[in-house]
């Protein structure tokens, strides 16, 4: 089920324009991502990509292996690397931390992740913004909040689509 929807998720987020960041990417985005996200703990795959205005990184967890509180953390990290990055594309960078479950979410569970694990900024000028999502496979299901900015290619529905 996670093989099959992260294939999916490859092939739409490779068409949407986004690029796998990992040591031998060519995309400057994918290499400048690569350089600020140096030493943040592991994710399953990261993409970045410059579409429109904005530079867009997705962070794959699972959630079977980050406990839940965990993710409020890691999205404090992720914004502190997301400033280091607009300065280096001297642009806006917005985050998304999707978090892969096998299992179903609990309400509590989910609404907790959902609520804390996101950093913005009080200033509309202020770069680096993170959201945090949930996919839970076994349902299917992907629960999201509110993401103004993000592109509307990557949007939550989109992503929901991938699971049917």
């Amino acid at each position: 089920m996670r093989a099959e929807y992260l294939s999916r998720l490859e092939r739409y987020l490779a068409e949407a324009g986004l690029s796998r960041v990992h040591a031998d990417s060519v995309d400057p985005t994918a290499r400048a991502a690569l350089a600020a996200l140096a030493g943040v703990p592991h994710y399953e795959q990261i993409w970045a990509g410059d579409l429109r205005l904005s530079v867009q990184v997705i962070a794959i967890a699972s959630g079977e292996r980050v406990q839940g509180a965990d993710f409020a953390r890691r999205a404090q990290l992720l914004r502190q690397r997301a400033v280091s990055l607009s300065a280096r594309v001297a642009g806006e960078v917005q985050v998304l931390q999707l978090v892969l479950y096998d299992r179903p979410v609990s309400v509590h569970e989910r609404q907790g992740i959902l609520s804390t694990a996101r950093v913005a900024a009080w200033s509309p000028l202020a770069r680096g913004r993170v959201v945090t999502w949930i996919a839970s496979l076994s349902e299917p299901a992907l629960y999201a909040g509110k993401f103004r900015g993000w592109p509307d290619e990557l949007s939550a529905d989109q992503l929901r689509a991938l699971l049917a």
